[in-house]
């Protein structure tokens, strides 16, 4: 249980980090996740601002709590709670109907959909399965860690480029031949 809690905390710390990092590389993809933020928030667009920097800064506090042993319990907790307020962020789009897109990792101009909810609901499978590795519950070798660390950068990485990978799949409108309605 310890390298399945291990690789879910390695997981969570790099799909978070990955989405600071995707949303404050440059002043474009800020500003297109403060766009987003003010529709999926449903804030005026003043305030969007603000609210966008304090959901990355918690991001950047969530991946370094969860790095950190002695704050990971803490870490934990601020990931369920992100992962909840995005879920629930993103359900209310999808019932309105309002087409936004996510930039959840800064690129993605994709409309938010179902991809979404299936990637939020594993991350928070991911906390309640990296709960089992609080401190004082067993350790892993260093040799454990290094594979834990490799399978759960594997796995962030599929669902940091999963929206992407669901545009792929999703089914385009049939082109149109010359001449034809």
């Amino acid at each position: 249980m310890e390298f399945v809690s291990a690789t879910c905390q390695a997981l969570l710390v790099l799909v978070f980090g990955a989405a600071v990092v995707g949303k404050a590389r440059n002043a474009a993809s800020f500003t297109a996740f403060t766009d987003a933020v003010a529709v999926l928030g449903r804030v005026p667009a003043g305030r969007a601002g603000a609210l966008a920097a304090a959901i990355v800064g918690s991001e950047a506090v969530t991946s370094l709590l969860l790095v950190t042993p002695r704050f990971r319990g803490a870490g934990l907790l601020a990931a369920a709670g992100l992962l909840s307020a995005f879920t629930y962020a993103v359900a209310r789009a999808l019932r309105s109907g309002s087409p936004v897109s996510c930039r959840c990792f800064g690129a993605s101009a994709g409309p938010v959909g179902p991809p979404q909810l299936l990637r939020n609901a594993v991350l928070l499978v991911a906390v309640a399965m990296a709960l089992p590795g609080l401190p004082g519950s067993g350790q892993l070798s260093w040799q454990g860690q290094f594979a834990a660390w490799l399978s759960g950068a594997t796995a962030a990485l599929l669902l940091v480029v999963g929206d992407e990978l669901a545009s792929l799949l999703r089914p385009r409108p049939a082109a149109r031949e010359n001449g034809s309605p």
